[in-house]
């Protein structure tokens, strides 16, 4: 009975996320993810963060102080400064596009990356983390996160669709990104990115129909590409279809198994099937992962817990998640069980 009315509440969770990133930084037990201290406020409303670690060709961390810049498409540039361990954080990033730029380090190449942040209502803000290693110049090309062979043989006027598409993605006019990306694909078919960022379009909207649909014909043209894998998975679950979503995202975590969202949704899907077991391991991992970020896995973890009869340990998940999110729209009802479960014990 018990594990029927937390599995009820759990319903209420929503969002998804979709990666085309690094993956999320590890942390300690209690501590969420890991920042280093300071680091730069970009003063752009978001709540997502990039951090990096800068080595140097050997290896060997940057021990010197560089200014690292923040490119971003439509509000200029930002700055931060590495710390004498060579890490270095941009904080408050809203959903969007951005290039990290490291390009006055004495006699290395300039390094740039591309990072896209992506964060849905209901989900928490992210975390991206960066290694990046320095090359000598004269030696290895410079690297470079921009460029993109899916792109390669995309007609101009898809390929400028697709773009407008992102910037209108950025600026949450998800209606209008649809309609951009529709034209893309009407002009080039086989424009497996632009199926894929339709279905996270939909997602965003909430019309998982469509998503699937999108997904589906993105993973057609390229079965193995990790974001409409993952995000395919994701959709399945919100979908109820849990089965289905299982094979799913363990393809795509496959791929990238730091990815702590992949493991929440998996652990979600494996509660559901009632593989308790799996669903436990997988939700530890994503906190593991994911910190205080992944918060929703501990009522997936108090389910679990509940339905294989240990109370006490679904008692404490509850209390974690409340101490996470005291001001949650059912926490008064999730105060209820627990007092039920006292009770019962």
């Amino acid at each position: 009975m018990f594990a029927k009315s937390i599995l009820r509440l759990l319903l209420a969770v929503l969002g998804t996320l979709c990666f085309a990133m690094p993956a999320m930084s590890q942390s300690q037990p209690g501590t969420g993810v890991l920042l280093p201290p300071g680091g730069a406020d970009t003063g752009l409303g978001g709540g997502n963060a990039i951090t990096g670690t800068v080595l140097l060709s050997s290896g060997q961390r940057l021990q010197s102080h560089v200014t690292v810049r923040l490119q971003t498409m439509t509000k200029g540039d930002r700055f931060s400064v590495t710390d004498d361990n060579g890490t270095f954080v941009f904080r408050q990033l809203p959903n969007g596009e951005y290039t990290i730029v490291i390009d006055k380090v004495d006699d290395h190449e300039t390094f740039r990356q591309r990072v896209e942040v992506r964060q849905y209502n209901g989900t928490p803000p992210q975390n991206y983390t960066l290694n990046i290693r320095l090359e000598p110049k004269g030696g290895a090309t410079a690297r470079t996160g921009v460029l993109n062979a899916d792109l390669a043989n995309v007609p101009k006027n898809a390929l400028a669709s697709y773009q407008k598409a992102k910037q209108s993605a950025q600026a949450e006019k998800h209606q209008e990104a649809i309609d951009q990306l529709q034209e893309a694909i009407s002009e080039y078919p086989k424009f497996m990115l632009a199926y894929s960022e339709l279905g996270v379009q939909y997602m965003a909207v909430g019309d998982l129909a469509k998503a699937e649909e999108s997904l589906t014909s993105a993973l057609k043209l390229k079965p193995d590409a990790f974001d409409p894998l993952m995000n395919y998975g994701i959709t399945l679950v919100r979908l109820n279809r849990f089965s289905e979503a299982i094979p799913q995202l363990r393809a795509a975590i496959k791929q990238k198994e730091q990815t702590a969202i992949g493991h929440y949704y998996l652990g979600r899907a494996l509660a559901y099937q009632n593989r308790y077991d799996d669903a436990i391991a997988e939700l530890n991992l994503a906190i593991q992962l994911g910190g205080n970020q992944m918060k929703e896995s501990h009522r997936y973890l108090a389910a679990s817990y509940n339905a294989k009869g240990d109370k006490q340990h679904a008692i404490s998940e509850l209390e974690i998640y409340l101490k996470l999110a005291p001001n949650s729209q059912d926490a008064d009802r999730l105060r209820q069980i627990i007092s039920d479960l006292r009770n019962s014990k």
